[in-house]
């Protein structure tokens, strides 16, 4: 029997993912923990809780998730002190969360794209949300192409 800690199987811990900087744009990161707390709430139906009866009927309790988020040394290096915090899921996009259509991405955001046939990294110039249209300016060896793409999933 094995006494060291080992993940599940479908353990999210360790995922990379990107949540928002106190500066408004992604850092991409990993979850580090899972805080979960349960804050029941009782029906309105006047059933004696807390009477010693028994008789207690709680609603569906109220779960709120929240992840540790330990940023990459890029992010650490910038102007916020903190490298990790606490996000609801709502508000972390990657695998299991939230896509990244679902978010406006601000000028200057960082992001990856492939760009003939290559993996290469550029800077949000402008995000039409009603669009679903991205301007982005990568800078390919040689010289510097600003591209718009009409579809988030390339990004």
């Amino acid at each position: 029997m094995s006494t060291g800690k080992r993940l599940a199987k479908r353990s999210i811990i360790g995922t990379r993912v990107c949540a928002p900087g106190e500066d408004g744009l992604f850092y991409s990161g990993v979850i580090q923990s899972v805080k979960t707390t349960a804050a029941e709430q009782p029906n309105s139906n006047g059933s004696g809780c807390g009477t010693g009866t028994g008789n207690c009927d709680f609603a569906e309790p109220n779960v709120d998730t929240q992840y540790s988020v330990r940023f990459d040394l890029a992010f650490a290096s910038k102007k916020c002190p903190a490298v990790k915090r606490d996000f609801y899921g709502s508000q972390i996009i990657g695998p299991g969360f939230q896509p990244l259509s679902n978010f406006h991405l601000l000028p200057g955001q960082k992001v990856y794209l492939t760009y003939n046939g290559r993996e290469i990294s550029g800077h949000i110039v402008r995000h039409n949300a009603l669009a679903d249209e991205v301007t982005v300016s990568i800078n390919p060896p040689g010289h510097e192409v600003s591209l718009n793409y009409r579809n988030l999933d390339n990004t």
